[in-house]
């Protein structure tokens, strides 16, 4: 039983000493952070912490709309693709002189092109864009998200 006591006091002794050092060590960083960060006065603390809330509302929005801007253009890649695929079909039926049974033969290639067609012309697109420079747009968009991320981070932590 003696040997049980022992043990737990060397090992509540040995947390202690533990304890100790990582408290010391979380002061430290406060310190340097303070330090670095010119906050003497509790006043500037709190301007700081407001200033990087701000800021991380501000980047939050940015990372909202890039994320909603890349959705919408990641739809319309994707009708504009179709659309452009299927056109030699859809035109195809459209000159057949038998549309039901051209129809019939090509039914999926044509619904896909009437689908994507009523899209386009749901977001308001007269004119075809062009497909490679929306997908170096995306790919642009999509960099400057990953870059937002970061910084988002950065203010978070």
């Amino acid at each position: 039983m003696t040997s049980n006591k022992t043990q737990n006091n060397t090992q509540s002794r040995g947390y202690e000493q533990w304890a100790k050092i990582h408290n010391l060590k979380q002061a430290a960083k406060t310190m340097n952070f303070l330090t670095e960060n010119k906050i003497e006065q509790y006043a500037d603390l709190v301007s700081r912490i407001e200033e990087m809330a701000a800021e991380s509302g501000q980047e939050a929005d940015a990372l909202k709309n890039a994320e909603k801007r890349l959705a919408e253009m990641a739809v319309l890649i994707k009708n504009v693709s179709t659309y452009q695929k299927t056109k030699p079909v859809y035109d195809a039926y459209r000159k057949a002189r038998n549309r039901e049974k051209y129809r019939a033969g090509q039914e999926q290639a044509i619904i896909l092109h009437e689908a994507a067609a009523r899209s386009l012309k749901a977001a308001g697109i007269a004119k075809l864009p062009n497909l490679a420079a929306l997908q170096s747009e995306y790919e642009a968009l999509q960099a400057q998200k990953e870059a937002l991320y970061a910084d988002y981070g950065k203010l978070k932590k």
